[in-house]
């Protein structure tokens, strides 16, 4: 009886112990970061000139940085599958995000 005692009881504290931490932020973002390591996730990214900020060419998909290329110079990111290199200024926004406006 008291070895299934000490049974539960660890049944129980491990189920409060996972139940915790996926709570933690840092769980979570850890759990994000693997998804778009792999997969990749549902972005947008806009090109842009470095000079004068305007928009070049925008893409949308599944995108994640590609770490297999070693660029000195840009980043390669994986579109689809596909690969983008670019030099250029980038902006990269996860889609599904509500933007809050800038209070001033």
């Amino acid at each position: 009886m008291s070895n299934q005692l000490n049974s539960l009881k660890w049944l129980i504290m491990l189920v409060a112990s996972f139940l915790v931490l996926t709570g933690c932020e840092k769980i979570s973002n850890s759990a994000k970061n693997l998804q778009s390591d792999w997969v990749g996730l549902d972005r947008k990214i806009e090109i842009y000139t470095c000079h004068t900020g305007e928009r070049i060419k925008s893409y949308q998909g599944s995108v994640r940085i590609n770490p297999d290329d070693q660029l000195t110079e840009g980043t390669s990111f994986l579109v689809d599958g596909k690969k983008l290199h670019t030099n250029m200024c980038y902006v990269v926004t996860e889609l599904g995000i509500t933007e809050q406006p800038l209070s001033e």
